[in-house]
This record gives structure tokens, sequence and C-alpha cells, in this order.
């Protein structure tokens, strides 16, 4: 037992370095008690993937990226080395896609693994078919360059026209007139500037004086009788009615002298005969008027003896 000391300071070493191994590929996302399979993929470009990398099966982790190698000469320069739990088996015709892993925390790789058809398995090391699936900023960029890419070329030839039509004595002839026009602007809202500063309170002031003339209107209508103009109103109205309904009846004069036809056929006549009495007395008048001043009663003893 002369060695114990030694003894057992070995084994808290060699169980300090199992727990510092353990450890430090625990944080890398490693399980060394999980047996795994490694494949192969190659890419021709990474778009921040490194090691340790996760793997995913329709979003789930199921590995990690063990190693990447780059040779640059060749037209996928960059091998990916990784490794997924050993009870998975990957189908023929698996993919290895490298997608964006959320916003901002960098890429990964998903095994799109088919469902239907499956005749033959992927054995340890062999290399997969790769796929790169653009992340939603690259695709937004994508897109706004798509749209953008027309309008500059447009804008570009519009240019280069304008270049080759217009000389640069016109174009400063232009700059000159547009420089002018300017000064005209500053000169006319300085102008505008000046003239309300001037006749915006009188304008202001008449605008109140209006409304309190408006004011005062509304206060003179709001104080009048209109409940007893009204009531007047209706009043005559009820007295032409009853005048109306009068004038209809056969009982009292009036309706009588507009609805009895025999009166009115009377009328007419006396009418008729006050007319032909005045013709005739125009037409015979000594008939009617005897006038003389001197020899009147002779005049009478002579139509006696006739």
């Amino acid at each position: 037992m002369k060695h114990k000391k030694e003894i057992i300071v070995a084994i808290l070493a060699i169980l300090a370095l199992f727990l510092l191994y353990f450890g430090f590929n625990y944080l890398k996302g490693i399980n060394i008690f999980n047996k795994t399979t490694s494949y192969v993929v190659k890419y021709e470009k990474m778009n921040g993937l490194v090691e340790q990398c996760p793997v995913y099966i329709k979003g789930y982790k199921v590995g990690m990226v063990d190693r990447i190698q780059y040779d640059f000469t060749k037209a996928e320069p960059f091998t990916v080395w990784f490794s997924i739990n050993d009870d998975i088996r990957l189908p023929k015709g698996t993919e290895v896609s490298l997608i964006p892993d959320g916003l901002i925390s960098g890429e990964a790789l998903e095994l799109i693994v088919p469902t239907d058809s499956i005749t033959a398995w992927y054995a340890q090391g062999d290399t997969l078919p790769s796929s790169i699936t653009p992340g939603m900023l690259s695709a937004v960029a994508e897109a706004v360059l798509s749209q953008i890419s027309p309008i500059l070329s447009s804008i570009d030839s519009m240019v280069y026209v304008l270049q080759q039509s217009i000389s640069e004595e016109q174009l400063q002839n232009i700059m000159n007139n547009v420089d002018g026009t300017m000064q005209n602007v500053n000169a006319i809202t300085r102008k505008a500037d000046r003239m309300m500063d001037k006749q915006l309170p009188q304008l202001i002031d008449t605008i109140q004086l209006a409304m309190n003339e408006i004011h005062n209107i509304a206060d003179n209508l709001a104080d009048a009788d209109l409940k007893a103009t009204i009531a007047r109103v209706d009043g005559a109205v009820d007295e032409v009615k009853d005048l109306l309904a009068a004038a209809n009846s056969t009982e009292g004069t009036l309706g009588k002298l507009l609805n009895d036809k025999s009166l009115y056929d009377d009328i007419n006549h006396t009418v008729n005969s006050a007319d032909s009495l005045l013709i005739d007395l125009k037409a015979n008048p000594k008939r009617y008027v005897h006038f003389s001043l001197f020899g009147g009663d002779k005049d009478k003893e002579k139509q006696k003896k006739q």
C-alpha cells in the first residue's frame, strides 16, 4: 500500500480527463454513448455552414456536421462529413439540402427522405446528392433584384439616349432655366408670405365679424315667438277653409250665388234687359226724355190734337 496515493491520483486524473472529454462533446452536441453513422455530401458553396451544425429530418435534429474539407480546384470544392443516429437508415434517393437555420443563427443540413419506391439503402461513408435552399432574406433579395434589374436597364438606356440627344450646351441652358424658374418661385413665395402677413389678420377679423352677425341672427330667430306666428297662420288657414266650405254650400248667399243656376239666369236676363234698354235709349232719346225751354205746352196740345 506504499503507492496508494499515487494510484488514487492517477484514477482521479483519468476520471477528470473522461469528464472533460464527455463534457466537451456534450457541449458540442455529441453523445459519445450513442452509435452514429457517417455520410458524405459535397457543395459548391457553404453559406456559413460550419462544424457542429445540426442535421435535421423534417425539423427534428438527428445528427451534426463532423468535418468540412475544401479543395478550390474542383467544381464542388466543399466536402462535408456528417453523422446521424445509428438507428436511422437513409434510402436511396435521399437528398441533403443546405438550409438556413433561422434568420441569424446560421446554416444546417436537412435530410429529404423519400417515402415511396424504396429499393436500396445508403451505407456508411456513401456520398449523397446535395441541394441548396435559399433563405428568406436571399429569396427576397433575389425577387427584388429580379424586379429592379429591368428598371435599371430602362433607366440606363434612357440616360444614354438623353446623353446622345442633348449636348452639354443645351443641358447647361436647361439648368440655367431651371435655376431661373426656382428663383422666380422663391420670389413669388416671399411675396405671398408678405401678403399673408399683412392681409391674413384683416381677413380673420372680417370672418370673425361675419360669424358674430350670424350668431346674432340665430339668437334673434331663437327669441322670436315662432309658435304664436304658426298659430296665427293655422287660424288663417282654418278661416280660408271655412270660406271655401261656405262657397261650396247652397245655404249661404255666396253659395247660392255660385251654385243656384236659376239665380244666375235671372241676373243674366236682367243684365240683358238693361243692356237693351240702354241701346234703345241711345237710339231714341226723345222717346224717354221731353225737354223744352219755350212752348212746351204748345207742343203737347199739338200732339193731343193730332
